[in-house]
């Protein structure tokens, strides 16, 4: 190929102005050339057999750890799409908080006007239908960078919601650059008591540092393991669908419940590192503190609204409480304004499960995974109505004084089982589409991932 036109697929690619000529030459010229020249896409070590281990009566053999392992590398084109996508969602979401700040937000108390409104209704448009112009102009096949690019729109639909209703909190509208910082960037920053943002110490950074490592680790052991079984490592489920009758034997199979677990406990891993790894760029570069936006609920829930609320996406929560809850429990009950949260829920994870599994995948693709044709919408909508009827469950049985004594003398592990267990056998309707869709697939192209031969 010649230098110039080689010149101009990379001048195009990284426009974005021609996607299918880049897909066809940068894609195959970085893969090549980053593959080949700069580093392997793989290695391998080998870990020798060792003397079995004998103590208090049990040996550890060493064909457990030992033979030869496969080191895979990222995938540096799929990286370096992930960040254009995402650095171009950001930037979109900057340029709606400066007509939000300008153009929205209310200085004092009085209602929008109507020419306020019907742009608030347009910026929300925006926020669900602008990924998919991101999409189709990167011709963005990876799934995982697919969710990277929708992500930051989910929060600029919900944060858009809360200044179209006056939920905004007070500290993020005190200048237009700290409004900037907290539309754009997925993640909760934290205000004092007059409405500042609380500037992150040290020990702040260096712990968020501590949890974006400790997070890398998890995730890649959690991958490296679930990979080799394609993330259903005790075997195939059986377990039925939303639309079908519920058979007890099925959803209580422990192979089931250890798939669904393990699976949404990668879901956990993965949203906590981007909530890290954001939370340490807004408290470095910026230096304001934010909220940890996932505190490990699979193993320290104490009840379902403790899981939901405080533990599970607190990002995603809170935006939800302030552009959906608050604006209904203004008119109605709480429980009506609960219910609202959790159909809203369902509703863009759903918007989630199109966009990211279903929207203009290719022919060829489409053809040869035949687990994509599985693929349902509505299942994701179905999981969360059931946390709400929990919920409710909960409020019923919370006013009991014999459920507050039992809780109280459980065991914390005890409680935590049996919290994750009102949720855990049909976990499948939320994790189910993300398998069948290659989603795990395609991230681990984003990672490295440690496999035995």
């Amino acid at each position: 190929m010649p230098s110039s036109q080689l010149d101009s697929s990379l001048f195009n690619s990284s426009l974005g102005v021609d996607a299918n000529y880049a897909s066809s030459s940068c894609l195959d010229y970085l893969s090549s050339f980053a593959g080949d020249r700069l580093f392997p896409d793989s290695f391998t070590i080998e870990i020798p057999k060792l003397p079995a281990l004998e103590s208090f009566g049990w040996t550890t053999y060493s064909h457990i750890i030992s033979g030869e392992y496969r080191i895979s590398f990222p995938d540096v084109y799929v990286l370096h799409t992930l960040n254009i996508g995402l650095l171009c969602s950001l930037l979109i979401g900057f340029i709606i908080s400066r007509i939000i700040y300008h153009g929205l937000l209310r200085k004092k108390q009085e209602d929008l006007s109507p020419l306020q409104i019907l742009l608030g209704v347009v910026l929300v448009a925006a926020s669900a239908s602008l990924p998919y112009g991101l999409i189709d102009l990167m011709n963005a096949e990876n799934t995982a960078v697919r969710f990277v690019i929708c992500l930051p729109f989910v929060l600029f639909f919900f944060r858009t919601l809360e200044a179209i209703f006056g939920f905004t909190p007070h500290g993020a509208t005190s200048s237009s650059k700290i409004y900037s910082i907290y539309f754009t960037m997925p993640v909760e920053m934290i205000f004092d008591g007059d409405n500042k943002p609380v500037i992150a110490s040290r020990d702040d950074i260096l712990h968020s540092i501590k949890k974006t490592a400790y997070s890398i680790l998890i995730l890649i052991s959690l991958i490296s393991i679930l990979s080799p079984h394609d993330y259903t490592p005790f075997g195939k489920t059986v377990a039925g669908e939303y639309y079908e009758y519920i058979i007890i034997s099925e959803y209580l199979h422990p192979g089931h419940l250890g798939n669904c677990f393990l699976i949404a406990l990668l879901f956990q891993q993965a949203l906590g590192l981007g909530d890290a790894i954001f939370g340490n760029i807004v408290q470095i570069l910026f230096g304001y503190k934010v909220v940890q936006g996932m505190r490990n609920p699979m193993l320290e829930a104490t009840s379902p609204s403790d899981f939901w609320g405080r533990r599970w996406n607190v990002l995603v929560h809170s935006v939800m409480k302030r552009g959906v809850y608050k604006p209904i429990r203004k008119y109605s009950s709480s429980l009506l304004a609960s219910l609202g949260v959790f159909v809203a829920s369902g509703l863009f994870h759903e918007w989630l499960v199109y966009t990211v599994l279903l929207y203009n995948r290719t022919t060829i693709e489409t053809a040869t995974n035949k687990k994509m044709n599985d693929i349902l919408l509505g299942s994701n909508t179905a999981f969360f109505l059931w946390n709400f009827v929990v919920i409710v469950g909960e409020r019923i049985l919370a006013g009991s004084k014999f459920f507050r004594n039992l809780g109280s003398l459980m065991p914390r592990g005890l409680v935590t089982f049996m919290i994750i267990m009102t949720s855990l056998p049909c976990a499948h309707w939320f994790g189910n589409p993300y398998v069948k869709g290659n989603f795990f697939e395609d991230y681990e192209r984003c990672v490295p991932v440690v496999a035995k031969i």
